[in-house]
């Protein structure tokens, strides 16, 4: 354990956590966002017990995750041989790899899995409010249920069609368009109630599906997003996170040559190996039907497609948000009309409505200055995207012609709040309600300009959010690469043992690890005993709320990805 100097600072931020861990003990895990079920691993199920378990006591541990667990794991992992030796890291939750305020989202628990899936649409989809079909309903479901409505014949893939809510005997619906809240799971949402009655008018004109989930882990916005337009998982369409490692073994970005480029220039297939419903809807229909995203940056990009790349594809719309309230594609494979940049008011309009809403025209909102908030981070960025959302729509005339066309629309200032104020804040309630609000201003228009039965709307999101008062031990990334080298790394160089690491992964350096006699296995049984203690940097002393849980292991389990056949089967899953 290291323990020298007391750490006075930042740990106000965890002032009362130990009384938050107790009531959360017994809260809804959903709700509170953790809860029971995010303070201790769930048992693994008979089945698993039943297996024989391996000598080794880091497969023992895997083996003992929840089957659950391990089957989301599965899905969202590239099996190729490259990410063979690569780890997969299973914080015990609600640890999780990040700060004491920015707090990560991504794993196979349910308070991060469980997303609203609401479908509206008057003549299209049933009145059924809130639907429970007793069965498994993942975001892969999605495009199989556009497929339908649509009557198109999709591939079979990983999801299903939802059948159960459709009306058999409509026409297609002019328009179809989705709406994903970045970070708007329900335990969001469940955390206010309050904040989105236009959300929740939708459910109860519509449908939404009860216990539905992203569906893979990690849940994050890459991956899930391709999830739901491909209807296939992670493992299939390969784009598994941010960093990705592709199939010459470098570690990229799911969409570009760089692992945390959000802009332009992209490249659609960098990582993603099968078709869209997009792409292929677009193309058996000689490229008459309007296809088009709007997104903050490209992470959503697996929603639309490939565009021009694809053969005998034409160029999508896409619209990618860049910081300063500027929209921009790359005109290889998409196409922007010039109206997304030439409306009358900007972001800076929207800006000044956030000012004002205090009642004071003074720069600020929340004790923040605006003019060094990142527009993102604001309640102004969903006005923006909205009104921009219907000068695209209208521009291009989407929903005017015979065939049905599809419209991605992706909210990312929830997540953005979410890392930087954590779920739990003030500010992370108003820009919620900016979502709402937007949500109900996309509906009135399309109402107004598409006809009250020409469309299909479709509200869902990625992921749900950890909240710091949980009581999760943020796994500092820094401290564990410094551990790991010092118990492993002999060799003088500049490498590392882990090349890169993630919130739910580590990419092995082969070479390094060869060099030095050790391997993936040997650094996987290290972490699997990984405790707090350790995790704690030297000279510091263990945070107010967390002393007397030093000798507490950090992950559920710790294991190279080429283990996971083995670990499938004896969890049971």
């Amino acid at each position: 354990m290291k323990r020298a100097v007391p750490i006075a600072t930042a740990l106000v931020l965890l002032a009362g956590a130990s009384v938050a861990v107790a009531v959360l003990r017994d809260a809804d895990p959903v709700a509170a966002g953790g809860g029971r079920a995010a303070q201790e691993d769930p048992p693994a199920s008979e089945e698993a017990e039943e297996e024989p378990l391996p000598a080794k006591a880091y497969l023992r541990k895997a083996c003992r995750l929840p089957e659950r667990w391990v089957s989301l794991i599965v899905r969202g992992w590239n099996p190729s041989p490259e990410r063979g030796p690569d780890l997969v890291i299973v914080p015990k939750p609600p640890n999780y790899v990040g700060s004491f305020i920015n707090t990560s989202h991504s794993g196979p628990y349910d308070f991060l899995q469980k997303v609203p899936l609401i479908f509206y649409g008057p003549g299209h989809i049933q009145e059924l409010s809130r639907f429970d079909p007793g069965r498994e309903v993942t975001l892969a479901d999605i495009a199989p249920t556009y497929a339908e409505m649509l009557g198109f014949d999709f591939p079979a893939r990983d999801g299903t069609s939802i059948s159960e809510i459709l009306e058999t005997s409509s026409a297609p619906p002019k328009l179809i368009v989705t709406v994903s809240i970045d970070g708007g799971g329900w335990n969001l949402l469940e955390r206010w109630p309050d904040e989105w009655p236009k959300i929740a008018q939708l459910i109860g004109e519509g449908v939404n599906i009860e216990g539905a989930v992203g569906g893979s882990s990690p849940s994050i916005t890459p991956a899930i997003h391709t999830n739901m337009s491909t209807g296939a998982w992670p493992a299939r369409h390969g784009v598994t996170a941010i960093a990705v490692r592709s199939r010459n073994g470098a570690i990229v970005g799911a969409f570009t040559k760089s692992t945390n480029d959000t802009g332009v220039p992209v490249n659609p297939t960098k990582t993603l190996k099968v078709t869209t419903i997009g792409d292929l809807w677009d193309k058996a229909n000689d490229n008459l039907p309007k296809v088009g995203l709007m997104a903050s940056g490209n992470y959503p990009l697996g929603m639309l497609g490939r565009g021009a790349q694809l053969h005998g594809g034409d160029k999508d719309v896409a619209a990618f948000l860049e910081e300063g309230g500027a929209w921009t594609t790359d005109p290889r494979f998409y196409s922007l009309p010039e109206e997304a940049n030439e409306q009358e008011f900007g972001p800076a309009s929207d800006l000044e409505d956030v000012d004002r809403a205090d009642g004071q025209a003074d720069g600020a909102w929340l004790g923040h200055d605006l003019a060094t908030t990142g527009l993102g981070n604001t309640p102004a960025a969903a006005a923006w995207e909205e009104r921009t959302a219907e000068t695209i729509l209208e521009a291009e005339d989407f929903g005017l012609d015979g065939t049905t066309d599809l419209f991605y629309l992706h909210f990312k200032s929830p997540d953005h709040v979410g890392h930087k104020w954590n779920m739990i804040s003030p500010e992370a309630r108003e820009v919620l309600a900016s979502v709402d609000t937007a949500i109900g201003r996309l509906r009135s228009w399309l109402d107004h300009n598409i006809g009250e039965d020409g469309y299909v709307l479709t509200i869902t999101a990625d992921h749900g959010q950890t909240p710091i008062e949980a009581g999760g031990w943020p796994v500092n990334r820094t401290e564990l690469l410094a551990d790991v080298q010092r118990r492993f790394d002999r060799v003088e160089d500049d490498l590392g043992i882990i090349q890169r690491t993630s919130a739910t992964s580590l990419f092995s350096n082969l070479r390094e690890m060869k060099a030095n006699g050790v391997t993936p296995e040997m650094v996987s049984s290290y972490l699997s005993r990984y405790t707090i203690g350790d995790n704690s940097p030297e000279g510091t002393e263990i945070p107010t709320g967390f002393e007397d849980r030093a000798a507490e292991p950090v992950f559920s389990a710790v294991f190279p990805g080429r283990k996971l056949p083995l670990i499938e089967q004896c969890s049971g899953a």
